[in-house]
């Protein structure tokens, strides 16, 4: 479902990331709140046809529908066993429309448009992650889940040609060590692009800020006479010290 996106002219390849975002969260609430089946039949057909609108692609597409129409299909199954036919209008609605919008928005979104979008809602926790960090996991997630999915499958695949496809530490240890590997080199990958670096230079420059000096009460000055010496301190007599 990565590889979903394809460069269009439509109009929601055109609408910003925010405008997408906001579009999700309101057909989500609105969806679960409503319990009328006509409202989720109406929303479930705009999805829908906003998926249809971004002309994606049509394998990967019924592919990834396939599994929530099957989830759907069961929902309604259960809830008509149950004998409530308007609540398994509406859950099959929900589950449908929602997932029809959130690849619709794959489709036209671009993983650089949503990375810049994720990073600037991370803005207002820069002082504890830099933003551009954030967007940097995100892409590194969104890449080690396939990676990972297809290490395992080839270790499968090794395992089962050896015979050996009943036994799970024919493919997990395979697969783990592979997975380690991977993981050094996407380190070594950043470590060269200097990304880093970038951290680690931000908290030396913050250490290495010079702290200032306690403030130190100074002597008096030494009042000088006119003529430039230091008067001499006359010890007092009885008199002063009784005073």
């Amino acid at each position: 479902m990565l590889g979903l996106y394809r460069p269009r002219r439509t109009p929601m390849h055109r609408a910003p990331v925010w405008f997408k975002m906001l579009l999700l969260v309101g057909i989500s609430i609105t969806s679960v709140a409503v319990s009328d089946p006509v409202t989720s039949i109406g929303i479930t057909a705009a999805c829908i046809l906003l998926l249809v609108s971004t002309l994606p692609p049509a394998k990967a597409t019924l592919k990834g529908m396939a599994f929530i129409i099957l989830i759907a299909a069961m929902t309604t199954l259960f809830q008509v066993w149950r004998g409530d036919y308007v609540r398994a209008l509406d859950l099959a609605g929900d589950l449908v429309s929602i997932a029809a919008l959130a690849l619709a928005i794959t489709s036209s979104t671009s993983m650089g448009a949503m990375l810049d979008f994720v990073s600037t809602l991370a803005r207002p926790l820069r002082w504890i992650l830099p933003p551009d960090s954030v967007g940097v996991m995100v892409a590194l997630t969104l890449r080690a889940i396939p990676e990972s999915a297809r290490i395992l499958t080839e270790a499968r695949v090794a395992a089962r040609a050896r015979a050996l496809e009943r036994e799970p530490r024919a493919f997990l240890i395979p697969a783990a060590s592979r997975s380690v590997g991977f993981a050094l080199q996407l380190g070594q990958a950043l470590h060269a692009r200097g990304i880093a670096e970038s951290g680690r230079a931000l908290r030396a420059s913050r250490d290495d800020a010079p702290r200032e000096a306690p403030v130190m009460l100074a002597e008096p000055p030494v009042r000088e006479v006119e003529t430039g010496e230091t008067p001499t301190v006359r010890p007092a007599g009885r008199r002063e010290r009784r005073r």
